[in-house]
């Protein structure tokens, strides 16, 4: 899942924030103090507030419970979900090759109701001028960047790209996951989706999909249908219970492929020659 995230991007979404309130998940406040602790550049998009004041507002919202150790693996929350999505939808439309923490900096607006957006708001900062500072970066911005551990500078991808689902992706990164998802030769199973039940821990609020946790009824919930929703490996196309195109797809019994990117580019070896659809 994380693999386009840069190191930096990497470490903020891990659980430290989260532990810290003693959380049962990550969610989008933690997110925001973590990226704003991590790459202190992204300070200077919020005009109107200090890393301090940020913090305190997140006190005065949050509760703090006791602390969680780090080792324990939190859950994302739903809105977390839907940020890193946007994140790295914002990084396909701006061709970049990586999800760093500025991606996921602008994906915190995607979640209106959040109180990360609300904070942000509230401390001047807008998706557009964010949106703007990074599709066109100036030299502040690009020293910003070039402090991603894993990148020199924002590495642009060719400017190819592919309709999907009627949205235009960037052909080298289609390629690159389609030749992740070939190099294993799997048995791809068409078939409805349907939501699954998970098993929650008591205790922390992890999930599970192992139904065997289910029998230590102390320790462990079982909730019907608690997983649903999953995302194309290639596309991130959503997969759920539906009567259109999102209920069917491919499975392997772990990863789903949605129809389209399934047929054309697993079915049929779709990259073996050139396309009129690739621009």
């Amino acid at each position: 899942m994380f693999e386009r995230y840069t190191e930096k991007a990497r470490r903020v979404i891990a659980r430290c924030e989260a532990s810290q309130y003693g959380s049962p998940q990550i969610e989008s406040e933690h997110l925001l103090l973590g990226l704003l602790h991590e790459n202190k550049g992204l300070r200077d998009w919020i005009p109107k507030a200090s890393f301090e004041t940020i913090r305190c507002w997140v006190d005065e919202k949050t509760p703090r419970r006791e602390k969680i150790s780090t080792s324990v693996d939190l859950p994302l929350s739903d809105s977390m979900r839907t940020i890193l999505k946007a994140a790295a939808d914002e990084a396909d439309c701006m061709s970049y090759l990586h999800i760093g923490t500025e991606h996921l900096f602008l994906g915190l607006f995607a979640v209106k109701n959040s109180l990360a957006t609300e904070l942000l708001q509230r401390a001047g900062a807008n998706p557009e001028s964010v949106r703007a500072r990074i599709s066109k970066p100036s030299e502040d911005v690009v020293g910003l960047l070039q402090n991603e551990a894993r990148f020199e500078r924002p590495k642009r991808r060719l400017d190819q790209s592919i309709e999907i689902h009627g949205r235009r992706r960037n052909v080298e990164y289609i390629r690159d996951v389609v030749n992740t998802v070939r190099s294993y030769n799997w048995h791809w199973h068409k078939t409805i989706w349907r939501n699954r039940d998970i098993v929650i821990n008591r205790k922390n609020g992890q999930f599970s999909l192992e139904m065997s946790l289910a029998e230590d009824t102390d320790n462990f919930a079982l909730v019907p249908d608690g997983w649903r929703k999953d995302h194309c490996f290639i596309c991130r196309w959503e997969l759920f219970e539906s009567d259109d195109e999102h209920g069917i797809g491919y499975t392997n019994g772990r990863n789903w492929l949605c129809m389209e990117c399934c047929e054309r580019f697993i079915q049929k070896n779709f990259f073996s020659s050139s396309y009129p659809e690739i621009t």
